[in-house]
């Protein structure tokens, strides 16, 4: 009786905590926001050398009203603009909804759009890893002293991030007076018949 008595208290106990736990009322923790990797060398941005192929939002969003609802967007300027994710990304994974020419992150940070690789670890985060330990990406104006890099749009279309495949390009050619030249090998005689000796030994006066 007394062990019956005792695990109905600490059910009665328990369902209680969880109600405590569940309450709505009770504020969430924050969302964790990354801020870069402490040991990866220092960085500047390079300055973007590439735009979308698609038109500043602004253009026509300043004046529409936004529509969060997902949907194919089959006008211009998006008919065919849009492949990233395989269909499971669309405009607003990564636009901000009031002011589209600005990135809003999955946990809500607004982004300038040359802030591009802070919002791409979202998804790939081990690339992100890399661009910033330097193995992936490129960095430009020199490899001693102060270390820019591409960000990540400027050699990935966000719309179309895929990089098709090219040739290589041919070898530039050898400027006059580098040519490889073949070295000519003289035919040496064999030792004994060089002059002053016999037989294999040298010939005494």
């Amino acid at each position: 009786m007394k062990r019956t008595v005792i695990f109905v208290a600490l059910f009665v106990l328990g369902a209680a905590m969880r109600c405590v736990a569940a309450d709505p009322q009770e504020p969430a923790e924050p969302p964790l926001r990354f801020e870069g990797y402490p040991t990866a060398p220092s960085f500047t941005v390079a300055k973007p050398r590439r735009r979308s192929k698609l038109p500043r939002c602004i253009r026509c969003h300043a004046e529409m009203e936004p529509d969060p609802t997902v949907r194919r967007l089959p006008d211009a300027p998006h008919i065919d603009g849009i492949s990233h994710g395989s269909g499971r990304v669309w405009c607003l994974v990564c636009h901000d909804q009031e002011e589209r020419n600005y990135l809003r992150t999955l946990v809500g940070d607004k982004l300038e759009a040359d802030q591009a690789y802070l919002q791409c670890g979202a998804c790939h985060a081990l690339q992100q890893k890399d661009w910033y330990f330097g193995a992936h990406g490129k960095r430009v104006e020199t490899w001693d002293g102060e270390r820019v890099i591409q960000n990540c749009t400027s050699c990935h279309d966000p719309h179309e991030p895929a990089i098709e495949p090219r040739d290589p390009k041919a070898p530039p050619q050898v400027r006059l007076g580098l040519q490889r030249v073949e070295p000519e090998i003289p035919n040496h005689r064999p030792r004994w018949e060089l002059p002053g000796i016999a037989g294999g030994e040298m010939a005494h006066e």
